[in-house]
């Protein structure tokens, strides 16, 4: 079958992996110009990513992951209030979205090109990309949290804001004393406050290294915000735009990079402190819990954040995309002829799946004072 993705970040690729492996013909059409790089920070590769990635390649947890061996808790003034073992390996956005592009022949990407619509009968889906119209056995779409493919599909469904926010950034762990940072290497190091908890980790570097002195330091800083205007702020670019979850890397306004910075100083242990004050561009991001009604109407499927976006507490967002993936590959074997079908099945089986997810991130979320709960009627 002829299957359109759209979307090129990690869920895009994921299913175009599995679905070109087992025999489908698949093109991704990507909106941004170029491959995209620097747009997330560090993930948690589970199990299932793991061996997702060492079926379709060359990667494994020691060439794209640093070892974390403690989880240690730390108060205000930096002293050592609980520590435990912790074997989580850490990678980065870039580290896995660089993995999954080098598996796929460089043609099935279309970058520069936006998927803004479709229009689908029983037999096919003819997809609007830029003005023109392709017509595909499938439509996948991988658009992310705020996906306008599922807005085509539910127009009155959105994503319920969890009631947080994360600040986050990434800063090279050579720009450091080696003494100032020695409490933080190859551990998870946490810190909580009344609405608020940070953590810090290392991730590969850049260009993927994983040389001690070349990595880099991942943090997050997760803080309770129930004030709508004080959000719209928070997701207001330098630029003046109001961004619908996250701003990037270097788009952060002077204003809020200053409170970011300003509240860093008055409120976080020093060794956490210097790691946010080193930052050149932090970014941010809300957020939010969604579960679409269906993952899938007719020849249209929903697939990672675009299907179930699941709190980032249960470090389980990459490798719900390699399920989402492999089981929706398993469902459209080759040879398929009830499509649809097969896609209704699959959507009501993987829907299922995900809800454990979705409730367990609130129920980690209330542990560390964050948030608030599922809405259980979406």
């Amino acid at each position: 079958m002829k299957i359109i993705i759209a979307g090129g970040s990690i869920a895009g690729l994921a299913a175009a992996l599995t679905l070109d492996c087992t025999g489908h013909e698949v093109e991704i059409y990507e909106r941004s110009a170029t491959p995209l790089r620097g747009q997330g920070g560090g993930v948690a590769v589970l199990r299932r990513m793991m061996a997702f990635l060492e079926q379709h390649g060359h990667h494994c947890r020691e060439t794209i992951s640093v070892p974390t061996h403690r989880r240690r808790w730390i108060d205000r003034d930096g002293a050592l209030t609980r520590d435990e073992p912790e074997m989580l390996p850490f990678s980065s956005w870039d580290a896995v979205y660089r993995s999954l592009c080098s598996m796929l022949p460089r043609e099935r990407i279309r970058y520069g090109q936006a998927i803004t619509g479709f229009h689908q009968d029983s037999e096919y889906v003819d997809v609007r990309i830029d003005g023109r119209t392709v017509r595909a056995d499938v439509l996948i779409a991988a658009d992310g949290t705020g996906s306008g493919l599922r807005s085509q599909l539910f127009p009155g469904y959105t994503p319920s804001f969890a009631g947080y926010i994360a600040w986050r950034g990434i800063i090279d762990e050579a720009d450091f004393d080696a003494e100032t940072i020695a409490t933080l290497v190859e551990n998870m190091t946490l810190h909580k406050a009344p609405g608020e908890l940070f953590m810090a980790f290392l991730i590969p570097a850049l260009d993927g290294s994983l040389t001690p002195g070349t990595r880099r330091f991942n943090w997050l800083w997760y803080r309770n915000e129930a004030d709508t205007q004080a959000l719209r702020r928070h997701l207001t670019d330098r630029a003046g735009t109001v961004h619908h979850a996250s701003i990037h890397p270097g788009q952060l306004s002077d204003d809020s990079v200053s409170t970011l910075r300003r509240l860093a100083s008055e409120r976080l242990p020093s060794v956490f402190a210097q790691l946010v004050l080193a930052t050149r561009a932090p970014f941010v991001q809300a957020i939010f819990d969604a579960l679409s009604p269906d993952f899938a109407v007719g020849r249209v499927v929903l697939t990672g954040d675009a299907a179930c976006t699941v709190r980032p507490h249960t470090a389980s967002g990459t490798s719900k995309a390699a399920h989402d993936a492999v089981s929706l590959a398993q469902a459209l074997s080759p040879d398929a002829t009830d499509v649809v079908q097969r896609l209704a099945a699959w959507s009501t089986q993987r829907r299922a799946e995900v809800t454990s997810l979705l409730e367990k991130g609130p129920q980690l979320a209330a542990s560390f004072g964050l948030g608030k709960p599922w809405r259980t009627d979406d």
